[in-house]
């Protein structure tokens, strides 16, 4: 057994984690952010709010969908390389969290080997 862990980029956590936040929150509270404040960013938000809040929340709902799956698939691809339990569940909540760039280092290990 092995245990192989590596984060991608911190760029990568900001985005993405960035951006699923603020689709929450448009989604489910948009009264939470202060679009008043954003000047024309907060126009843009306010009306994506109003005229697209269905596709938000389907967006937001498809991608924590799609991560899930991707940690599944990390999940599959831990076990194929015996890597030990730990780094597997590591593996799996940061590929939940972050989806492709964390599958894209793991499948880069199978590459390897």
């Amino acid at each position: 057994m092995t245990n192989r862990f590596q984060s991608p980029h911190l760029f990568w956590w900001i985005i993405i984690c960035g951006g699923i936040s603020i689709t929450f929150l448009l989604a489910h509270y948009p009264h939470v952010i202060p679009m008043n404040s954003l000047g024309v960013l907060g126009s843009f938000l306010s009306s994506l709010v109003v005229n697209y809040r269905l596709l938000l929340i389907l967006t937001f709902w498809a991608t924590v969908i799609a991560h899930a799956y991707e940690a599944l698939l990390a999940r599959h691809i831990c076990q194929q390389l015996h890597i030990d339990q730990i780094s597997t569940c590591l593996w799996m909540i940061q590929t939940f969290i972050l989806g492709f760039p964390s599958l894209m280092i793991l499948k880069g290990y199978v590459r390897q080997r």
